[in-house]
């Protein structure tokens, strides 16, 4: 076994000197693998982090966890400064929070690994904390490691074991690699992630073909200023209907983005251009609108028939929190925060009763999307193909549009169904049943965009029965590894081979 000196060296190798660096470096290299094209450093991003962690302990690793966590989410929602012309000021203690928040979970993580320095406690707990983190009311799935997978070959296994079979093949390939500096028997140990995950993307996940679905996408790149501006609404219109009359027939469906025209319903003179639009093409026409009913106010998607009859309705279930509505609105208000929080958020949005298809049609609005539980609710409830309207406008050019983008290939991957998203500014485009992208449409440009997509059937194995069973095993890794206790130097006794054992002196002869 490698010893550690009380310099702390593993043969020769400095790692308590590079705790802090290994952490913060770990941050920079986690969030710069979320960019497009550069998933595959997700696969060691995590490594110098773990290599931190080695040994370091409880308060240290707590220490270690909150550095790497607080400097990687605030990185992560930095693009959040796009909502200063909305918010001001407020986006600075918002994205702080945000950043904490992060922290919080990885700190928790580093509590664990900080203590039990082994690869079977390092990927266990990371899929748990990940897991953790986007659970609730107030889960988040931005910033998750299965959001570096898109495009990537073995996202197909997550029609087995969804997101965080990803992610458990990424940590443990990660813990792995970090234990390998100190104890090389770990090393071919970490081809076990990607190999597991590359023979269970090959395994058929069970759907079959249901036929095809042309859809024209429709992107109309005005940004959110200018979408708030009454006075431009004329020249919107005019807008929309210019992109609508090059629509390319045949199409089966004419697909537009989120909040294209609030209260339709109610405007029947701006809901007769979508009308006339579906008459004229023969399709069917997805737009998003507002509704107001009861005294409530619902993001509502409405989908006309092609005799332009409002054949369905979807009104968003998952909404954003402090973005749609604000968590204990009543508690703010009594602690006198309520003037502060009101010209932000004046009115809090209702949440759709049900997930639940339109026709075949599984539709998810925005946010919902960063959510597999959405997704396979639509795909139980007979969804053969997903769609994605989105605003992603409030983002202006920044990174979270792709992010977001590639999280609709996981739901792909997940539910063995091709997902269609459709954006304001972008980005607009389609993933197959197998989460490989099919086409897209450059973002911040104006434009229609026919593609064919396929509509299948039946449920995937995860489809079918969620997270429990990764969540499950994760556990079962985690407890396996306490009990097996550190493969390496940590808190505890360092382990010793019978070479470097110190035998006790004899005792002294008897005279």
């Amino acid at each position: 076994m490698h010893q550690r000196s009380p310099s702390g060296h593993y043969n020769g190798i400095v790692i308590r000197g590079r705790r802090w660096p290994g952490a913060l470096g770990a941050s920079l290299l986690l969030w710069a693998s979320f960019f497009p094209g550069l998933g595959w450093l997700a696969w060691l991003a995590l490594v110098p982090f773990l290599w931190a962690l080695d040994g370091a302990g409880t308060k240290r690793g707590v220490g270690l966890g909150a550095l790497c966590g607080v400097v990687f989410f605030g990185l992560e929602f930095s693009s959040l400064s796009s909502l200063s012309p909305f918010a001001g000021a407020m986006v600075i203690p918002m994205c702080l929070a945000l950043a904490v928040y992060g922290g919080l979970f990885l700190a928790l993580f580093g509590a664990v690994a900080g203590r039990w320095s082994s690869p079977l406690v390092w990927a266990g707990g990371w899929v748990l904390v990940e897991a953790l983190r986007a659970a609730g009311p107030l889960g988040v799935t931005l910033g998750s490691v299965p959001g570096t997978m898109a495009g990537g070959p073995f996202l197909p296994a997550a029609a087995w074991g969804g997101p965080w079979l990803l992610s458990l093949g990424v940590a443990w390939t990660a813990g792995c690699l970090a234990c390998g500096v100190r104890n090389r028997r770990w090393l071919p140990w970490a081809a076990l992630g990607p190999l597991v995950l590359f023979i269970v993307s090959l395994i058929p996940s069970g759907t079959r073909d249901g036929g095809t679905l042309t859809v024209a996408l429709i992107q109309p790149n005005i940004p959110k200023l200018e979408q708030l501006d009454p006075n431009l609404l004329p020249g919107h219109l005019a807008l929309y209907r210019e992109l609508l009359s090059q629509v390319p027939p045949p199409v089966d469906l004419i697909a537009l983005p989120e909040n294209v025209r609030p209260w339709l319903r109610d405007e029947r003179e701006h809901l007769a251009l979508f009308q006339d639009a579906a008459v004229e093409v023969g399709a069917s026409v997805l737009v998003g609108t507002a509704e107001f009913r009861d005294g409530k106010i619902y993001n509502t998607v409405l989908v006309l028939s092609p005799r332009g009859e409002v054949m369905g309705t979807y009104a968003k279930t998952r909404l954003v929190p402090f973005g749609e509505y604000v968590p204990g609105r009543g508690l703010w208000e009594k602690i006198g925060l309520g003037p502060l929080i009101s010209p932000l958020l004046p009115f809090d949005q209702t949440p759709g009763e049900e997930v639940r298809p339109v026709g075949n049609l599984g539709i998810m609005i925005c946010f919902e999307s960063t959510f597999p539980g959405v997704s396979r609710a639509l795909a139980q409830a007979g969804a053969e193909v997903l769609l994605v309207p989105t605003n992603d406008a409030w983002f202006g050019e920044t990174r979270l549009l792709w992010e977001h983008y590639a999280l609709g290939a996981l739901r792909a991957a997940e539910t063995g169904r091709a997902l269609v998203q459709i954006g304001q500014t972008g980005v607009s485009g389609a993933w197959g049943p197998d989460g490989r992208e099919l086409q897209r449409l450059p973002p911040w440009t104006r434009g229609v965009l026919p593609l064919t997509v396929s509509l299948h059937q039946g449920l995937t194995p995860y489809a079918r029965v969620g997270d429990l069973p990764v969540l499950l095993l994760a556990g079962l890794i985690l407890v396996f590894g306490l009990k097996k206790g550190p493969t390496g130097v940590g808190p505890g006794k360092p382990r010793r081979s019978a070479a470097t054992r110190v035998k006790a002196p004899p005792a002294p002869p008897r005279w």
